[in-house]
């Protein structure tokens, strides 16, 4: 098997679970509080990172700033608060399409935080993007509400992360990169889900354990897809994250999406593949904010 080919299916398994993630969280959200599906989601997220850890050593968690991880950890922990509210209100799909501008979002913040230069296509692509946000939201002709600005700010913040995220993955192993954040967040989590603690049956307790799973699982598969093939390749295979959730809404809470819904995010998934082409076709490094705007 090709190594396009391999990348192209763990790609498919990445966006596969990013949709399941999102799925379980919205069909939780309706017995359960945030807090306590964030804690189970963190928690067990570390569960299942272990047997990764144990093939590389506890050395490999060692980390040279750990101001950094806890940055990085507490703008997730923000993100992921306003992502999870977002989308136990409003529609999966749209929401899910919203979450498209994150990788853009990421580019802005590389251009103040990282001084990366903006040049005329660069910045095209950008309000293209903008554009097609403003297509899936349509301010003016339907009603912005809390949860739909929430799914908006959720998405600046993971891009926000992913600048911590490049500046991590500079100086710590990869191991180090992905075990803290869900131990920070099932540390902060916890007295909240406390707090607000409602015990869960079997089936729910195993709906809130996959939460950890499918996190986990969608983290693996999209590392090993980068890893194996160029990233303006391995993110075409990302956009199939949405007619995947649109089918599990569908189905499990009956909402069917829009055309001007997969219009926009088209257009939105398109300038992130013609930014990252840009830079490549001018000799710089893929864009990881670009890259690594949606791993929460």
């Amino acid at each position: 098997m090709s190594l396009r080919i391999n990348s192209a299916l763990w790609m498919l398994f990445a966006s596969l679970n990013f949709a399941l993630l999102n799925t379980l969280v919205k069909y939780l959200s309706a017995e359960f509080s945030l807090s306590q599906i964030i804690f189970f989601r963190s928690f067990f997220a570390i569960i299942f990172i272990l047997p990764w850890l144990l093939n590389t050593g506890i050395l490999s968690l060692k980390t040279k700033s750990y101001k950094l991880q806890i940055a990085r950890s507490s703008v997730a922990l923000a993100a992921m608060y306003l992502w999870f509210f977002s989308i136990s209100r409003i529609p999966l799909a749209e929401a899910t399409a919203i979450n498209f501008t994150a990788p853009i979002f990421g580019a802005l913040c590389a251009i103040f935080f990282l001084k990366e230069k903006i040049r005329k296509r660069r910045f095209t692509a950008i309000i293209f993007s903008i554009f097609g946000a403003m297509i899936i939201i349509k301010p003016g002709f339907a009603e912005i509400n809390i949860y739909m600005l929430s799914a908006v700010s959720a998405s600046l913040l993971m891009g926000l992360a992913a600048i911590f995220i490049k500046k991590l993955s500079m100086v710590d192993h990869p191991n180090a990169v992905v075990f803290y954040m869900p131990a920070i967040l099932s540390i902060f989590s916890f007295i909240p889900c406390i707090i607000s603690w409602q015990t869960p049956t079997f089936y729910e307790g195993l709906l809130l354990v996959s939460t950890g799973l499918t996190a986990t699982l969608a983290h693996q598969g999209i590392t090993r897809a980068f890893a194996k093939s160029e990233a303006t390749y391995v993110l075409i295979f990302d956009y199939l994250r949405l007619p995947f959730t649109a089918l599990f809404a569908f189905y499990i809470f009956n909402e069917t999406p829009s055309i001007s819904l997969f219009a926009g995010s088209l257009i939105i998934f398109i300038s992130s593949i013609y930014i990252i082409n840009r830079e490549k076709v001018a000799g710089k490094n893929e864009s990881t904010p670009i890259i690594t705007a949606k791993r929460l």
